[in-house]
């Protein structure tokens, strides 16, 4: 249940976990790894079935207890390991899930431990995955509670008098993150830090080579470089005690290239009322519903008006549509629908003139037709959630009005746990950041997206978060990394791209920016994570025609 960290059996990531054998391949590469012990994955299997049946009945709280309440039958062989390795010692999580950056910094792990401490520990890290944040990115992912065995790496503790993180950037460049002391403050989007970058014949960055020295960061870019060689990480943590240690190493990541249509001017203003329309009536259904009649003008963000909401009709739903799309074109119901659909999908071409050209010799729609259809499209949404086919109204949006007669009549479906981009992000991107007002950040995570801003001020807070908006947080907090798996983009005010969230947001393609504040600015953000900017447009208004 114990192998040293130097032995065979660490090499296999299914007995050890990815953290675990890529530091032990390596150590064996004689790169600067510390020396230590993983207890495997498979001597974690009994507690986790315990927290996962305790957690059905007791919920997350429930779930822990049991785990850290069970003994740790070799208890007694972990002191005795400990305590011939260091008097002071780290516990640190090794799964196979993390082996993929989106995990990074999802379970716990221990400084600063005494021998004795070890078997406490081991079962704390365990129970880890069930904390409330933990089992959030597990429902995010689609892995069921408990299904997944945790291995653990114990080492020796450090008393770094610097820390953080490197990695190769896309240039081939060694960008290194670090601050003084222990590098949790960074990791955990505390500290903004310090950063230096590999330049032909030297380093930029005054303030980490004041901290640290140039030799130290000729030797962490040695280390990781030829960790990048061995094993195709591009990322790893260091500690400088004395000497340069790698604490952990990581996959490298792809590089994700900017939405298609995104970097084209507009060719007409009007493209900024047709990004306020898409986003406030996004997906399949608001393009099926909405859109075909909403293009002629008028409001489909307020109050309906109504006294209480309308007994869902579909069929009703399907009338007002074709009635109000017919008024707005001027010719038949089928007609007008098939020349609508045609201007939507030019619009999100290349060349949307003549779309735009059209779009100007429309009528507008009535607005008592309009705004009982909104009600109903409302209602429906509502129901959706009511009856477990999604998480919340925004992701009803996602569904497709076949789909919403399906569960209507009583078809049940498990709830999509990440929509991905839309077909309209990209043009949302490429009016946004061309016409929004720009403010330059840090690049934290590449890619280009956009959507609605939702501000988030602490964790406590998130469930005020949208399918595919735009997070507005003031801290890159590791709590935040549910809402990535479906999140059009990560925008913070503090904090450095070292942050264990932004790890996050590279491996799962969300673009991210670090070092700006919105103070209040538009509700519709794009976000070019390549080059670190971030624009904004108003909801409402900026529409010169």
């Amino acid at each position: 249940m114990i192998v040293d960290l130097d032995s065979e059996a660490s090499l296999d990531p299914g007995r050890v976990g990815a953290k675990a054998a890529w530091l032990a391949m390596a150590r064996r590469a004689g790169l600067a790894v510390l020396p230590g012990f993983v207890i495997e994955s498979a001597a974690s299997v009994a507690h986790m079935t315990l927290g996962a049946t305790a957690l059905a009945a007791r919920g997350s709280g429930g779930a822990r207890l049991s785990i850290t309440g069970e003994p740790v039958p070799f208890a007694r062989e972990l002191v005795d390991l400990g305590s011939a390795l260091a008097p002071t010692l780290v516990a640190r999580s090794s799964t196979v899930l993390e082996g993929s950056g989106e995990w990074s910094g999802a379970f716990t792990s221990y400084l600063d431990l005494a021998p004795a401490d070890l078997p406490k520990a081991i079962a704390g890290v365990w129970s880890s995955a069930f904390t409330v944040s933990a089992l959030e990115r597990q429902e995010a992912a689609a892995v069921e509670p408990g299904s997944f065995p945790i291995a653990v790496l114990v080492q020796p503790a450090l008393s770094p008098s610097a820390g953080g993180t490197a990695r190769i950037d896309e240039t081939g460049e060694v960008v290194v993150h670090g601050v003084e002391g222990s590098p949790a403050p960074l990791l955990q989007g505390w500290s903004g830090g310090h950063e230096a970058r590999s330049r032909q014949g030297g380093w930029s960055g005054s303030d980490l080579i004041d901290l640290i020295g140039v030799d130290a960061l000729d030797e962490i870019a040695t280390q990781l470089r030829a960790a990048s060689d061995l094993l195709g990480v591009d990322h790893c943590e260091w500690a400088r005690d004395g000497s340069i240690w790698l604490l952990q190493l990581d996959v490298a990541t792809p590089v994700i290239e900017p939405a298609t249509g995104v970097g084209h001017d507009p060719l007409d203003h009007r493209l900024i009322r047709i990004a306020q329309l898409v986003v406030l009536a996004p997906g399949r259904l608001g393009e099926e519903l909405i859109l075909p009649w909403a293009l002629g003008g008028g409001a489909i963000d307020g109050d309906p008006g109504l006294d209480e909401p309308p007994n869902i009709d579909l069929d009703l739903v399907t009338r007002l549509r074709d009635r109000l799309t017919a008024q707005v074109w001027g010719t038949d119901p089928k007609a007008a629908l098939d020349e609508a659909r045609q201007c939507i999908t030019a619009l999100r071409g290349p060349d949307p003139q003549a779309a735009l050209d059209r779009l100007s010799s429309l009528s507008p729609p009535d607005s008592d037709d309009a705004n009982l259809l909104l009600a109903l499209v409302r209602a429906i949404r509502s129901e959706m959630v009511s009856r477990g086919a999604v998480r919340d109204v925004s992701a009803a949006w996602n569904l497709t009005m076949n789909d919403v007669v399906e569960i209507m009549e009583g078809v049940t479906r498990r709830p999509a746990t990440r929509f991905g981009i839309g077909r309209w992000e990209p043009f949302l991107a490429s009016v946004t950041l061309a016409w929004g007002e720009k403010q330059k950040g840090t690049p934290a995570s590449p890619g280009v997206g956009a959507g609605l801003r939702c501000h988030i001020p602490h964790p406590g807070d998130m469930g005020t978060f949208s399918t595919r908006a735009v997070i507005d947080a003031p801290q890159p907090l590791p709590n935040l990394a549910p809402l990535l798996w479906d999140a059009a983009g990560l925008v913070t005010r503090a904090g450095s791209p070292a942050a264990h969230l932004f790890e996050s947001a590279r491996a799962l393609g969300v673009p991210a920016v670090c070092g700006v504040d919105f103070d209040g600015k538009g509700e519709i953000v794009a976000i070019d994570g390549h080059n670190g900017v971030v624009a904004t447009l108003a909801l409402n208004g900026g529409d010169d025609g």
